[in-house]
C-alpha cells in the first residue's frame, strides 16, 4: 500500500518514500497538505492503523491530525472531510470534543482501531499506545470504504 498525496500547489513540498512521508518548504503553505493511505476499510471486520510523526516543523497548535476519510472526503487543504484526532476530535467541519487527549507532536504514535458491522462503526484512538477510547461511533448507513488520512501542515 501507498500514500496519495492531496493535487495542490503545495503538494511539491511533499515527498513519499514507502511508509515515510516528508514534507518541507522554505515558505509557508498557506493550508493544511493532506496525505491518505490506500489501505481501505471496506468490509465488516476490525482494522488497525498506527501513524508515527518522527519530525514535524508544524507551528502553532493543532497542526498534525490523523483519521479516517472517504475518497469523496479526501479533498485538498481545509476541504477535507474526516474522522479527525488532533488532540481533539473533528469532523473536518467542526469541533466535536475538545480535549479528547494531547495534541500530536514529534516522535508521537496515534493508532486508530476501526471497528466495522452492519449496525455501526466505533473508532477507537490509541496515542502513545496509551488507549483515549471510543472517539467515534457512527451508526449505519455509513460511508465505505474508508481510508486512514493525516494532515501533515498548516501555517
Amino acid at each position: 500500500m501507498s500514500w496519495i498525496v492531496e493535487q495542490s500547489e503545495n503538494t511539491s513540498a511533499v515527498n513519499v518514500n514507502g511508509n515515510t512521508i516528508t514534507c518541507k518548504s522554505n515558505g509557508s503553505y498557506g493550508s493544511p497538505i493532506n496525505v491518505l493511505y490506500q489501505d481501505p476499510a471496506n468490509q465488516n471486520g476490525q482494522y488497525f492503523w498506527q501513524i508515527e510523526v518522527l519530525e514535524s516543523d508544524s507551528k502553532g497548535s493543532g497542526n498534525l491530525s490523523v483519521g479516517l476519510t472517504t475518497e469523496q472526503g479526501f479533498q485538498a487543504g481545509w476541504g477535507l472531510k474526516a474522522m479527525k484526532y488532533l488532540g481533539n476530535l473533528s469532523d473536518g467541519s467542526a469541533l466535536l470534543v475538545q480535549a479528547f487527549g494531547d495534541q500530536i507532536k514529534n516522535n508521537d504514535k496515534v493508532g486508530l482501531l476501526l471497528q466495522l458491522t452492519n449496525e455501526d462503526l466505533k473508532i477507537y484512538i490509541f496515542h502513545n499506545d496509551r488507549p483515549l477510547g471510543l472517539a467515534f461511533h457512527v451508526q449505519s448507513p455509513y460511508p465505505k470504504p474508508l481510508y486512514p488520512g493525516k494532515r501533515l501542515y498548516h501555517v
